[in-house]
């Protein structure tokens, strides 16, 4: 990104250039001593996590004419947050800005963000999301047992979000139910039949129908769909 970017201990995170993008303080998980010695500060944007977010910025910029489908709306401001959350996270760990604890949960943050990038690979293992990250796997575990819950129920949860979305778009109505799976990680169409209806209480091809239906009618479902 040209201009760079700068952390602001009371304005949100910008891109300072064109285009101009900021986010939120709230969204930036970093105690506030971290924020206060990263503000006002230029962020590297030549290489790792900050040439990766200038240059996703600068492209979601060249885009905006696009009438984006809410659901991909919406994923796409989740990656730029990821990529933020990661860049932001690195800088702060990297000057001993971080206690234990907090490194623990920006640690935890990238592991879902590296999640949320790799839902549609059937080999997003918990032993493949911890090599990716240089822990050992009962590290991994250890991450997520203080949330209650095990490395694979983000997985999961954001797999059947995503097949979800993808029921209700009509673009995508030629798609067999199994392959709308296949695309988000479920190779058994089976086993994506169970798990979609135990998360939604419908099975996918019900579920498709119907917000298929309300899509047409101009109305909106529950869950806003």
């Amino acid at each position: 990104m040209r201009g760079g970017l700068r952390l602001s201990a009371s304005r949100p995170v910008c891109g300072r250039g064109a285009p101009r993008t900021c986010l939120p303080r709230r969204w930036a998980p970093l105690p506030e001593r971290a924020v206060r010695a990263l503000a006002a500060r230029p962020v590297p944007t030549r290489a790792g996590a900050g040439a990766l977010l200038g240059r996703y910025l600068e492209q979601l910029a060249e885009q905006t004419g696009e009438d984006w489908p809410e659901a991909d709306a919406a994923r796409l401001g989740s990656a730029a947050l990821d990529l933020a959350t990661v860049l932001l996270g690195g800088l702060a760990r990297a000057d001993g800005l971080l206690a234990p604890e907090s490194r623990q949960s920006v640690l935890r943050l990238r592991v879902k963000a590296f999640i949320r990038e790799n839902l549609g690979s059937p080999g997003l293992t918990p032993r493949a999301i911890a090599d990716a990250h240089g822990i050992s796997v009962r590290h991994l575990h250890q991450l997520f047992r203080e949330e209650d819950r095990s490395v694979s129920a983000p997985v999961r949860s954001s797999r059947l979000e995503r097949c979800l979305a993808d029921l209700g778009e009509p673009g995508l109505a030629h798609l067999p139910v199994a392959a709308v799976g296949a695309r988000w990680g479920f190779t058994d169409p089976a086993a994506f039949s169970r798990a979609f209806k135990a998360a939604y209480g419908s099975p996918p091809g019900d579920c498709r129908r119907r917000r298929l239906a309300l899509r047409r009618s101009g109305t909106r479902g529950p869950d806003g769909s």
